[in-house]
């Protein structure tokens, strides 16, 4: 199937068009901006740190045990975060308790 292209207008045609409109004001407004102080409706949350996702493979029982223990911690992230700690590795506030960022519908 053949392509058509649009063929350029003549320049008389466009000089006269632009110095027709050249006063017009752009149909295109962007809203002024509010900067959010972080209180009240309309406010946006802190954005959580960067995240990584971090796979193993593992035997079935030990994957169970795991998937046990996180339900109990709230979350795998919290559970192997506390155990970490617990070892005395220096774990970051963000994965002991994480941000919740969960989409929730407004009707709540």
């Amino acid at each position: 199937m053949a392509e058509f292209k649009r063929k350029p207008m003549a320049e008389e045609l466009t000089a006269a068009l632009r110095a027709g409109v050249h006063n017009i004001p752009s149909a295109v407004v962007e809203p002024p901006r509010i900067p959010s102080v972080g209180v009240g409706e309309g406010a946006r949350a802190p954005k959580a740190p960067p995240t990584v996702q971090v796979n193993f493979n593992a035997s079935e029982e030990f994957a169970d045990l795991i998937a046990e223990a996180a339900i109990k911690a709230g979350s795998t992230r919290r559970f192997l975060a506390r155990v970490l700690r617990d070892a005395g590795y220096p774990v970051p506030d963000a994965d002991l308790s994480p941000m919740d960022n969960r989409r929730r519908s407004r009707r709540a």
